[in-house]
């Protein structure tokens, strides 16, 4: 079954990169376009509290009560599974403004994530198996999109429906023929073990932090603080370079003084509820 698995990764493995090297194209621009479309759900306490549960797998799809929200969003959601095959996302943050950068792609795309991990949830429950992996393979490869090339808020939002679609996959890889379990191994390969670049993003948080106070954008913080910013952030990246567990203990040596920066230990925790989830991924497929 193994060999099976591993001939099946290999041949996807060359029609994705048949494919990576045919698609070209920005694609932010056509999830603008899916946010066009977008259909928030009902804002009730209910209804919210019932996405959310759902969506993290502590209570069963309900499709009487979620159905029609996903029939009102079934365009923004196949657009969103089209635009995540892309290459390249852009979404043109112009962080030159420091803590001014508008960032309205964000509270869009959290919604549009969490309905693409209801609308796996959907599909499974129908008994199409197949079409609710690529879903969910679709909304982490739109996680990888939304993180790509910003700050720590960006990769804390993306994460909010990584994890789930993370855990959907684990829950129902037994029941998976082997070509969806190769889709997913393909998927899991361009996942890093904790996400996300987080390295790569505290250096984009300090250098919007710095944007901002050569703004005169940020209380009580002056240019001649940049250079204690600058090694505070350095610091902070190196930390996260390293496996969660020896960057909880770089971390404890970080004095973040009085740059308004996120917490680096609550960074940290969430490195480690990303990879626990992405390894309950590749547990479930050895079994």
């Amino acid at each position: 079954m193994r060999a099976f698995i591993a001939a099946v990764v290999a041949a996807y493995t060359l029609t994705v990169a048949v494919d990576a090297q045919q698609t070209t194209g920005n694609a932010a621009l056509r999830y603008w376009m899916a946010f066009a479309v977008l259909q928030d759900p009902p804002g009730d306490p209910a209804t919210t509290d019932l996405l959310l549960r759902v969506t993290e797998g502590n209570a069963p799809w309900d499709e009487g009560r979620l159905g029609p929200i996903l029939d009102a969003n079934s365009a923004a959601l196949d657009i969103m599974e089209r635009a995540s095959r892309l290459r390249s996302c852009d979404w043109g943050v112009e962080y030159e403004l420091g803590p001014n950068a508008p960032i309205p792609h964000l509270a869009k795309a959290r919604v549009l994530g969490r309905l693409g991990v209801l609308s796996g949830f959907r599909l499974a429950a129908r008994g199409e198996t197949s079409p609710a992996v690529e879903r969910w393979l679709a909304t982490v490869r739109f996680s990888q999109h939304v993180a790509q090339g910003g700050t720590l808020i960006s990769l804390l939002s993306a994460s909010s429906f990584l994890v789930p679609s993370l855990h959907s996959l684990a829950n129902h890889v037994s029941r998976l023929s082997p070509d969806s379990r190769a889709r997913i191994e393909i998927g899991l390969r361009a996942l890093p073990a904790t996400g996300f670049d987080w390295p790569a993003a505290i250096r984009e948080e300090g250098n919007a932090l710095a944007a901002g106070v050569r703004l005169n954008a940020v209380p009580n913080l002056r240019t001649e603080d940049l250079g204690a910013l600058r090694t505070t952030v350095s610091q902070i990246a190196d930390a996260l370079s390293l496996p969660p567990d020896r960057a909880r203990t770089a971390l404890a040596n970080v004095n973040l003084g009085s740059f308004p920066l996120p917490s680096p230990a609550r960074i940290n925790d969430q490195r480690v509820t990303i990879r626990a989830a992405r390894q309950r991924v590749v547990d479930a497929l050895a079994r």
